[in-house]
Order: C-alpha cells, then sequence, then structure tokens
C-alpha cells in the first residue's frame, strides 16, 4: 500500500508550511520562489504513480513544521535527476564546471575566433612590418643612388683632370645602370 498522500497542488495550498528546502543551494527558499523554479517538475507530483507524490521527497521538518526538506539524499538525488530530464536545471557536470553547455561553447567560439583574429591581426602586421622594411631598404637605396648619380654629375662637371673625370664617368654609368635595373 502507498503511503504517500501529498500531492504539489495539495502542499502548495497549504498555509501551514512555507519554506522548501532547495535541492542545490541546500538552503530554505519561500514556496513561491520554489514552484517559480522547479514547477515544471512540481506540477507532475499529482500522484498518478508512488514517485508522482511530493512527499515522495519531502517531508515536514521535525523542529520546524513550517518546513519541508528531503527525505533523504537518495531523495534529493532523485528530484535533481528529475528535474535534469526536464532541462529545469543544468547537468551536475555543469554546475560544478560553473557553465551551461551553451555558455561553454560560446567561450570556445569566442576563443577559436579571437585566437584567429589574433591569428591574422599578428599576421597582417608582420607582412607590413616586413613590406615596409624591404620598401624602406629600396627606397633608401634609391635615394643613395640618387645621392651617388647627383654628386657624381656635380664631380664630372666642375673636374679638370681627364683622368678623374673619365672615372667619374665610369661610375656615373654605373650608378645608372643600377637604377634602371631598380625601376
Amino acid at each position: 500500500m502507498n503511503s504517500y498522500v501529498l500531492t504539489w497542488i495539495k502542499a502548495k495550498v497549504d498555509d501551514s508550511c512555507s519554506l522548501i528546502e532547495h535541492p542545490l543551494l541546500s538552503t530554505l527558499i519561500p514556496k513561491e520562489e520554489f514552484e517559480i523554479e522547479f514547477g515544471l517538475f512540481l506540477n507532475e507530483l499529482d500522484g498518478s504513480t508512488a514517485s508522482d507524490y511530493f512527499d515522495f521527497y519531502f517531508e515536514r521538518c521535525y523542529i520546524n513544521k513550517n518546513i519541508f526538506r528531503f527525505r533523504d539524499e537518495d531523495a534529493k538525488t532523485d528530484f535533481l535527476e528529475a528535474c535534469m530530464d526536464l532541462n529545469i536545471i543544468p547537468s551536475m557536470k555543469e554546475i560544478l564546471s560553473g557553465e551551461s553547455k551553451e555558455d561553454k561553447q560560446k567561450r570556445k567560439d569566442k576563443s577559436a575566433k579571437e585566437l584567429h583574429s589574433s591569428f591574422v591581426s599578428l599576421k597582417i602586421k608582420e607582412t607590413t612590418k616586413k613590406y615596409h622594411t624591404e620598401e624602406h631598404k629600396s627606397k633608401s637605396k634609391f635615394k643613395q643612388m640618387q645621392e651617388t648619380f647627383e654628386t657624381l654629375v656635380k664631380n664630372l662637371e666642375t673636374e679638370q683632370d681627364p683622368e678623374k673625370k673619365s672615372k667619374y664617368q665610369k661610375k656615373l654609368d654605373k650608378v645608372i645602370q643600377m637604377m634602371e635595373h631598380s625601376i
């Protein structure tokens, strides 16, 4: 014979009891808050089977009759598992890890995106740095050639000695060739 008699509807309207033990926090919360949090499962406690009674899981506290507490740890575990099955609360693994599956996936996705973004950003910086460095070197080489060209032209124009003039002309020809190849 079934010794359970209290359905959720009866427990809900029972004004002599106002606090219920929270299964995760092990603290007492008002019956109304408990219903808000666990109402989906509580509404199933309609007495259709032995485990569908409120007093299958809860009993009145011996010291303070104003409180419903879990009968024992097995009843608390059964209550938690039923709530997890209905997705009222996350799995114990999620609870202990401190984040839901969705939050964990979001964090992983965000980390992957940030990692990819950081990698792309780093590659852009490296490429830009390399390009600008090579461009700078090229510009400085070209600028050096221009300066050498200008100096040789001045020297060639001002030089009177034909032998030195010939050397300046040969150097100038080489600089012109180098400038043509760099363009």
